[in-house]
């Protein structure tokens, strides 16, 4: 990621990064590649079928063929219902497959009852570019998402021209809560929660590849940046002191003053003054 690159820091370095498993992708791309198919092959069919009798065959198997694939977008529908999504979450969740389920609806009913079925096969293939180009979006979107370690912070990072950057500073992670259901510990995805010491106080990662080495990663990480922090201070409290030797030749001009004060008083003898200032400067 050139991007990322760019919004590192002064010896900041990427430790680990991944984004959501694949089956985010397949979940989000499957109505929307089953429409594909349904309108190519409805378009294709209608407009190389025979005229006649023949075709009016074909015409009729292929709208009940239609009729029957709108089963998808409703099980799509009905799984996000089931998951207790609602409100927002549950329409951000099925428009697509709505959508979907709708075109299908009005192409399939117009083969069946309308004229000029060739028309709507035309009509057909345009609306299969719909969706093929909602699935190139998706896809590109799912490919420039990222979820990042570096050695200072963890990072969420969407989009494709428009980028928004989401980070938390490594020393602010307070906990991190893993959660694998059965399908995610069998498929290698999770949700990974990040609680800091921040207003936001929570970043979560939902279904991203391999969960358990992302906690892994973003723990170690954040034990090497707290050794890393206090090496200044073992440095400072492990500096070698002067040597003995040192220190005595750096105070030997203050002992010969001393001297010379006990012999002023009477304490020292002429004789022990010189000897033991004799031994001072021996010494330096």
């Amino acid at each position: 990621m050139a991007y990322v690159e760019r919004i590192l820091g002064e010896n900041e370095r990427i430790v680990h990064k991944t984004h959501q498993h694949l089956i985010v992708l397949v979940e989000r791309v499957a109505a929307l590649l089953f429409a594909v198919v349904v309108f190519a092959a409805l378009g294709l069919v209608l407009l190389l079928s025979p005229e006649g009798t023949e075709g009016e065959d074909i015409r009729l198997i292929v709208g009940l063929i239609a009729l029957g694939s709108l089963i998808l977008p409703l099980f799509v529908i009905l799984r996000a219902w089931l998951r207790g999504l609602r409100g927002r979450q549950f329409l951000g969740g099925v428009w697509r497959a709505g959508l979907a389920g709708i075109l299908i609806l009005v192409v399939a009913l117009y083969v069946l009852l309308g004229p000029q079925f060739r028309l709507v096969g035309w009509l057909s293939l345009a609306l299969a570019a719909i969706p093929l180009f909602d699935v190139i979006r998706i896809v590109a979107d799912w490919l420039n998402e990222g979820y990042i370690i570096t050695n200072r912070r963890v990072m969420e990072i969407r989009g494709i021209i428009n980028k928004h950057v989401r980070d938390s500073a490594l020393e602010k992670v307070n906990d991190v809560e893993l959660e694998q259901s059965v399908a995610g510990r069998l498929l290698g995805y999770g949700t990974v929660q990040i609680i800091t010491g921040s207003d936001i106080g929570m970043n979560m990662f939902r279904r991203i590849n391999n969960p358990i080495r992302f906690k892994r990663e973003m723990l170690n990480a954040k034990e090497r940046l707290h050794v890393d922090s206090d090496v200044p201070e073992r440095r400072l409290d492990t500096a070698p002191l002067p040597s003995a030797p040192v220190l005595e030749r750096n105070r030997i001009p203050d002992m010969l003053i001393e001297l010379a004060e006990l012999r002023q008083r009477g304490i020292l003898s002429e004789e022990e003054f010189q000897a033991k200032k004799k031994d001072l400067l021996d010494r330096m």
